[in-house]
């Protein structure tokens, strides 16, 4: 029997819109591809249903040595319990507690203060959330409300009280977000301005400043390809998407489109700029930014902007020579996914991102 317990719960508004319908998408991430591993309590519930429907239901389970655990089992590559419909045989016949954690909680990402404080957001590599955070009309505003869950094991432990009060985590999340959504600055500006109080911000805290008054100034497309080929290179993505933009990018003489960069960057910045506000806004919150990895603020600051930097890379690669406005929105979303799956799923791509900001920092 699972426990319920009562949180507080700050997230963005649009949460409240969202409730997970794979009709919409066919499940198109979280069922295909990707290898969900049942947790404990979901295990236990399979293997305690008892008769033909259970005996029927633990065959859909298959042993993953690599992870010592049991997961869904798959057919062309996509779970067996999904229906041609895109909606879960599982929750279809027996409920949402049914589900595991994972497939019950995805796209969320909820992370557990103190006190039984919550912050939750979606994750873009959902198609539906996409749509719902980055084609929303209002800018990204956070909320706060009570909630039940009985899946509180499956929270991610985000610090000490006495931690989170010292680093002064809340306000600086905060910041970040208030700068983040200054639409009377650029969005390179606006991330500029962010480092650049990141790193006064580092003086006062237990690290100290470590880094000189110039962090970080936009990159050209010659440095965007070559970390873009060492980050893929490095977490070993082989997908057939990933090795088109490889092609792409082989195929164009980069040193001489800087000026077609920074005219394409201005345009979809005047006519789409909310959605990729919203992006970074959202990955801000849900990554918990300027705590997001070890490091001091304008280290986690800088992480920040590289994901910036390979995303403006990907929208050239898209977008270049292509004149169709109705195009861009979905260019925008799927470019947003691939990094946001590359970043959350690939489980190389912390270090690799790290390892590539030691050495070309600034």
């Amino acid at each position: 029997m699972m426990e319920q317990k009562e949180f507080t719960c700050i997230e963005p508004s649009y949460l409240e819109k969202f409730f997970c319908d794979g009709s919409k998408c066919g499940g198109s991430l979280c069922c295909y591809g990707w290898q969900q591993i049942l947790d404990d309590a979901a295990l236990a519930r399979y293997r305690a249903l008892t008769g033909d429907e259970g005996e029927k239901l633990r065959q859909g389970l298959v042993y993953l040595p690599e992870a010592e655990n049991f997961g869904f089992r798959h057919k062309d590559d996509h779970c067996v319990f999904l229906r041609a419909d895109g909606l879960c045989g599982l929750q279809i016949q027996y409920g949402a507690q049914m589900l595991t954690d994972v497939c019950a909680e995805y796209p969320r990402k909820t992370r557990l203060f103190p006190e039984n404080t919550l912050e939750r957001a979606l994750c873009v590599t959902c198609p539906v959330a996409a749509e719902l955070i980055l084609q929303n009309e209002e800018p990204i505003q956070l909320v706060q409300r009570q909630i039940q869950s009985t899946r509180s094991q499956y929270f991610q432990p985000a610090g000490e009280a006495e931690n989170l009060q010292v680093l002064n985590f809340f306000d600086w999340q905060a910041r970040g977000m208030e700068i983040l959504q200054d639409r009377t600055l650029s969005l390179n500006q606006r991330l500029s301005m962010l480092l650049q109080e990141l790193a006064a911000a580092d003086e006062k805290l237990p690290w100290g400043r470590d880094t000189e008054d110039s962090i970080w100034t936009p990159w050209n497309l010659v440095r965007q390809a070559e970390f873009f080929c060492r980050f893929t290179a490095g977490i070993e993505d082989n997908t057939q998407q990933t090795q088109n933009y490889l092609a792409v990018a082989e195929s164009l003489e980069l040193q001489k489109m800087d000026g077609i960069r920074a005219e394409l960057e201005e345009k979809i910045e005047q006519s789409y700029g909310l959605m990729l506000e919203n992006y970074l806004v959202n990955e801000w919150f849900k990554e918990l930014y300027p705590c997001a990895v070890l490091g001091t603020y304008a280290y986690n600051g800088l992480y920040f902007v590289v994901q910036w930097e390979i995303w403006k890379f990907l929208l050239l690669l898209e977008l270049n020579g292509k004149n169709g406005q109705e195009e861009v929105p979905a260019v925008i979303r799927r470019t947003a996914g691939w990094l946001a799956s590359r970043l959350n799923h690939y489980t190389a791509a912390r270090d690799v991102l790290m390892e590539l900001l030691r050495i070309n920092k600034g």
